[in-house]
């Protein structure tokens, strides 16, 4: 059966030999200059996750795989879902065991697309400045939306944590009620330029490439 987009964590991701890897959020703005001097930023488009992923030394007839899964993302359309590898948990939890088979989710939206309450959390758990969280929204395609949290806190005995704000923005489409993943939240990507590296008689090494986050 053909794969279809995006590509599943098993099905692409899971299997690299990951040396290196970045991720962070783009900027999406141009500026201007006044005759008198001052400077006004304009904004353009929207702020998207981006980064680079450098692979590791591995057996050819490995590496081959991997080059035949990683020309097909490079036709136009294809997508995978990825992760921060450096990452598996929150600053407090930093393998999810204290939240354990809690299911977290949004509880409340605030109005200034930046700040949203969970609920679903065991008592008094905290989320901290850095963590990562991520959930889906939208059908047709489905979106997923992935963010890192600004300015964290605490969640109370009914498991409610308010006003966590995150960045880059909450976009339009995102749920009251929506399951919610802490620390190891996936993001829909493209590759956006790919090095296939070099190769003696029986390894291949210093593939490489850059991944862009898409909505669509």
């Amino acid at each position: 059966m053909a794969l279809s987009w995006p590509l599943p964590l098993e099905s692409f991701f899971e299997g690299l030999p990951i040396q290196k890897i970045s991720c962070r959020l783009g900027r999406a703005e141009t500026s201007s200059e006044t005759g008198g001097g001052e400077v006004i930023s304009h904004g353009m488009g929207t702020r998207l996750w981006r980064g680079r992923i450098v692979l590791d030394k591995e057996i050819h007839t490995y590496w081959a795989a991997i080059e035949a899964k990683l020309a097909l993302l490079e036709q136009p359309g294809a997508s995978l879902l990825l992760r921060d590898t450096r990452v598996n948990g929150t600053r407090f939890d930093p393998q999810l065991a204290i939240l354990g088979t809690s299911n977290p989710q949004i509880a409340n939206l605030a109005a200034n697309n930046r700040e949203l309450d969970l609920s679903g959390l065991p008592a008094n758990y905290k989320i901290a400045a850095g963590d990562l969280l991520g959930f889906t929204y939208g059908a047709t395609p489905t979106r997923y939306a992935y963010h890192r949290v600004v300015v964290g806190a605490e969640a109370g005995v009914t498991g409610i944590a308010s006003d966590i704000e995150v960045i880059p923005f909450i976009r339009p489409g995102a749920q009251v009620g929506r399951p919610v993943t802490l620390g190891v939240p996936v993001l829909k990507a493209r590759i956006a330029n790919a090095e296939y590296g070099q190769s003696r008689a029986r390894l291949s090494e210093g593939g490489s490439f850059e991944w862009t986050q898409t909505l669509r």
